[in-house]
């Protein structure tokens, strides 16, 4: 082989090598780039949404400090009393974990924006710090959904407290009305002034139809043949010897 063809080949290596040496560069500058621009991306998501917990965070406190005070300002009623009372402690509860979660989001958001700083650094591989950056943000958004259900809790809590410490007792259910009893009439009665035992008023009986053992006078039982002359029987009996002779019956017989 001569010494030209042997420069030609050694030529041709040079560039090869060199074109390789230039793919793999512009593959890690292209993918540094990617990188560096995911990270920033979940960076500023991460920070945005750790902002709306710690937001969430504080409508949550004041929920809970209005149902509290809801609850120390006394209800109408026992019932509404022990609702309030209630009420006031899930809105506490709820304030609590709206207050987890504002941490939570704000961890993760400086989380996401060191894997940002590391990205723009060079310091990190930039498939590592992509990976980092969107676990970051993804754990940031979660913490956010928590907090703002929280307040969310806490807010219909203390709208529970205000309610329940506002509702007057409920009035006594109405009672019955006593049917209303009517009674027939009663004739009208006259009353005279007469001595007691007295035989008053037009009587006239039968002597013959009464007088069953024809015997001239009249018992008690034969007296009550007549409703009247049964109910006189002792004014009649003038005597009280339990029967009713002819000059008793004077007045009476037809």
């Amino acid at each position: 082989m001569n010494p030209r063809q042997n420069m030609t080949r050694l030529s041709a290596a040079l560039l090869a090598c060199s074109l390789a040496a230039s793919g793999t560069l512009m593959a890690q500058t292209v993918g540094t780039g990617t990188a560096q621009g995911r990270t920033t991306v979940n960076s500023k998501a991460a920070h945005q949404d750790a902002r709306a917990a710690e937001q969430d965070a504080r409508a949550a406190r004041d929920a809970a400090h209005a149902a509290a005070a809801e609850e120390r300002a006394g209800a109408m009623t026992a019932r509404g009393a022990s609702q309030a009372d209630y009420s006031a402690w899930e809105a506490d509860q709820a304030s609590r974990r709206a207050e987890r979660a504002a941490h939570a989001a704000k961890r993760a958001a400086n989380q996401a924006g060191a894997a940002n700083a590391a990205a723009h650094g060079g310091t990190a591989l930039p498939a590592e710090t992509a990976i980092q950056s969107r676990h970051a943000a993804g754990n940031a958004s979660a913490a956010g959904s928590i907090a703002r259900q929280a307040a969310m809790d806490a807010q219909a809590a203390a709208e529970t407290a205000r309610v329940a410490t506002r509702t007057p007792p409920t009035p006594p259910a109405p009672q019955p009305r006593a049917p209303t009893e009517t009674w027939p009439s009663e004739p009208q009665v006259t009353f005279t002034s007469s001595p007691s035992n007295s035989v008053i008023g037009d009587y006239r009986i039968d002597m013959a139809t009464l007088d069953v053992n024809g015997d001239g006078r009249l018992s008690r039982a034969e007296a009550r043949g007549n409703a009247t002359l049964s109910a006189e029987f002792a004014a009649v009996d003038n005597n009280n010897d339990g029967v009713l002779d002819a000059s008793e019956l004077k007045g009476w017989m037809r």
